[in-house]
């Protein structure tokens, strides 16, 4: 019978060994799989972040073309739309990355001002030619600047998945 013990005892070491080597493995496994869903979640983030940056672009170039036009209710709702296009914009470390605060407030300020000036002028219809050329050159501004930003955030998109 001691001879029996004695394997079964060895056996018993040799399962364990096994058995806490394995439990190791799946450890590592884990913390793999956790590193790589966590990288693709940081993927999303910044690829939504520039999707955003490439909204608010549209937005702009939109409120441009109908900025143009002889009326101006659609300007005014236009601008409307770029105004809630930048307050989807998130500020999560991604959208920091692409444009900083301080720059995306002023921004905002200045397209929450177009937007109420548009408002007023389309209550009557009518804006005088010095206030719709400096409309204008206000929008461009903006358009500009997000034109940058949104390439700013297509190339960090790319620079990040190709690390």
């Amino acid at each position: 019978m001691e001879t029996v013990d004695a394997i079964g005892l060895l056996l018993g070491v040799v399962g364990l060994v096994i058995t806490l080597r394995q439990l190791h493995k799946t450890r590592e496994a884990a913390e793999a799989a956790k590193d790589a869903a966590s990288q693709a979640v940081s993927s999303i983030q910044r690829f939504e972040a520039a999707t955003k940056m490439h909204e608010v672009c549209s937005r702009s170039r939109e409120l441009l073309r109908v900025l143009h036009g002889r009326t101006l209710a659609p300007a005014a709702h236009a601008a409307f739309e770029l105004r809630d296009a930048m307050a989807r914009y998130g500020h999560d470390p991604h959208s920091q990355a692409i444009a900083s605060t301080v720059a995306w407030e002023q921004a905002h300020r200045e397209a929450r001002e177009v937007h109420e000036r548009l408002e007023t002028a389309a209550l009557v219809n009518r804006i005088a030619s010095e206030e719709r050329a400096a409309l204008l050159h206000s929008v461009a501004r903006l358009h500009t600047e997000f034109t940058s930003l949104a390439a700013k955030a297509a190339a960090s998109g790319a620079n990040n998945a190709n690390s």
